[in-house]
């Protein structure tokens, strides 16, 4: 049997906490910056926050499902107006500008002051014209 995605964020409660993962977690990363945790590739949020973003959902108009165990506690279905695959496309491109001046930021941070030095003034003189 093959699972076809709906084009909807799933989010999961799990004691105080709602999670989401994949695609939906990039989402959520992009309007909320809530951090992605690679090793789960989601993210996470207190039960605190939940009005918060679902309101920002349903501002983009990102249909949603929201789930307690295996029950459904709350969705909305914008249909043809879902904004889903145009927000996770803005989420995957800043996401990968981010990914890479994170790699960057890892590097500068092992460089001895010598290399420091160089790098930094390369970078003053890229972004002072």
């Amino acid at each position: 049997m093959v699972k076809i995605k709906k084009e909807l964020i799933e989010l999961r409660k799990s004691g105080k906490f709602y999670n989401s993962f994949g695609d939906d977690a990039i989402i959520l990363h992009y309007l909320m910056g809530y951090k992605i945790v690679a090793e789960k590739g989601g993210v996470g949020f207190p039960e605190t926050a939940f009005n918060k973003v679902i309101n920002a959902l349903e501002d983009e108009e990102i249909s949603y499902k929201v789930y307690e165990k295996d029950n459904i506690i709350a969705e909305k279905d914008f249909k043809k107006l879902n904004s889903y695959k145009s927000i996770l496309k803005k989420g995957i491109s800043e996401l990968s500008v981010e990914e890479r001046f994170n790699k960057i930021e890892k590097r500068i941070r092992e460089l001895n002051a010598k290399e420091l030095d160089y790098v930094l003034e390369v970078i003053e003189n890229a972004i002072s014209h």
